[in-house]
């Protein structure tokens, strides 16, 4: 579909609206397709392509909220969909602070040449990689029982916005990914590691590094035993403390803070964490997988400090949050075509510390490479969290042994003062979606051997 098709539907709706006297409204239009491999014991056991589409609008009537959606887009599904919404608003409760009221002066169409590139890569080309993720694992050692996981898949996302007042957004984009694991087994002792790779070219995937983090891990983590009980220093893997800093993330979110579950929600102008932590949400943030140019209320995004050298800045908020705590709106405005108005982030970026990594990784680390239960072990209103981890027992900035078995605990909140350096160097989750220089935790509990 062409996006001035697309802006040509989402108008058309918002007409059907206004023929029926709804005061205000805003609609999104989600696109997407996709293709996924998975390759088992040498063959394509699956293969999908998917082809989506939502639509869906929000009016408020006398302050009510009615939300309706389809995944159908000819018109007599439209003008159903626009009663079903008005007609639900009538039963919502008042909400004073809910209002569509973003206008802005002309359209936004955020194509970006780097986030979409051509699929040029054959099928076959794709069938290839699939098979061969699979067997570079097996074959990379004899202990290597079985690739459980391995695939290929690749999707294209069109995102469309508008409201009553005539502001429009539109954003499209591609992406291309591919993963592998490894089973290992040595006697009764068994281990399993993944590795993925995401690209917004097909060439751009790296296979070669799926293949060795996943199968030289796994193989690594055989030998890997409980640590003695104990407070250890503790460095999360990239993935691991984006996972980690993600079960917590509720805690900036002033629609949590309406609420009253926002752990953060009157700490602003507060210290909150070491006085080397600055952590920003950066909507445009260069190669990140997150590209976002406007949120879900069409407010174009803009970089935002959540918390400067410790103390917190800023909590995500929408256009109701902001009326609500009379804040500034920061366009973290989030709902799908079927969803209620809530609030999320984009990409977090961590600044730098000063701290190289030999002085990072001195005298005894536990380095986090794997969190398990990490929904059931986490408590984001108090912040405690107690995880089964694997992981590697560092002495000097060399692997004294792999470690698993053991189970770290500590509370999120406390943690962030308990910083006691942070890395000189900023790097990319595998998903490129968070970016974080590595950092150290001090004296956390480890209950072990």
């Amino acid at each position: 579909m062409e996006w001035k098709q697309g802006r040509d539907i989402c108008f058309k709706v918002l007409d059907m609206a206004r023929d029926l006297g709804v005061q205000q409204c805003d609609v999104i239009l989600e696109r997407g397709k996709s293709f996924s491999l998975n390759a088992q014991q040498g063959r394509i056991d699956k293969s999908k392509v998917t082809s989506t589409q939502v639509i869906g609008i929000r009016v408020l009537q006398d302050q009510r909220a009615g939300i309706a959606a389809s995944e159908s887009l000819e018109d007599p599904a439209l003008r159903l969909l626009v009663k079903q919404a008005l007609e639900t608003s009538r039963y919502s409760s008042p909400d004073p602070y809910q209002a569509i009221e973003q206008k802005n002066p002309k359209d936004l169409i955020e194509i970006q040449p780097g986030m979409n590139q051509p699929d040029d890569a054959s099928v076959k080309e794709k069938v290839d990689l699939a098979l061969r993720l699979e067997n570079e694992v097996l074959t990379r050692d004899q202990r290597i029982r079985n690739a459980p996981y391995n695939g290929y898949a690749d999707g294209e996302g069109e995102h469309f916005y508008a409201n009553h007042l005539g502001t429009f957004c539109y954003q499209k984009e591609r992406s291309f990914s591919c993963y592998t694991s490894a089973l290992a087994s040595e006697g009764s002792t068994q281990s399993m590691y993944s590795g993925s790779s995401v690209s917004r070219t097909f060439q751009g995937l790296d296979p070669v590094y799926c293949v060795k983090q996943s199968a030289e891990t796994a193989l690594n983590l055989l030998s890997a035993k409980a640590v003695p009980t104990g407070r250890y220093d503790v460095i999360f893997d990239i993935d691991e403390w984006q996972s980690l800093m993600g079960a917590f993330l509720g805690a900036f979110s002033a629609k949590a803070a309406m609420e009253g579950t926002a752990y953060y929600r009157e700490k602003l102008g507060q210290s909150i964490a070491s006085s080397e932590i600055t952590i920003r949400d950066c909507p445009q943030y260069k190669d990140g997988f997150s590209y976002s140019g406007f949120d879900d209320e069409g407010v174009i995004r803009k970089d935002l400090v959540l918390v400067e050298k410790g103390v917190m800045k800023s909590m995500f908020h929408n256009s109701a949050t902001a009326r609500y705590f009379k804040k500034p709106n920061t366009g973290h405005g989030a709902r799908g075509p079927r969803g209620s108005l809530g609030t999320s982030s984009t990409q977090l970026v961590l600044d730098p510390g000063r701290t190289g990594v030999k002085d990072l990784y001195g005298g005894t680390v536990l380095k986090v490479i794997s969190l398990k239960g990490l929904h059931s072990g986490t408590n984001a209103i108090s912040g405690y969290f107690s995880l089964a981890v694997e992981g590697l027992l560092m002495r000097g900035g060399k692997t004294e042994q792999y470690v698993k078995d053991v189970t770290l605990s500590g509370n999120f909140y406390e943690i962030l003062q308990q910083i006691q350096a942070v890395g000189d160097k900023v790097e990319p989750s595998s998903s490129w979606s968070f970016f974080s220089p590595e950092i150290r935790f001090g004296g956390l509990s480890v209950a072990g051997s």
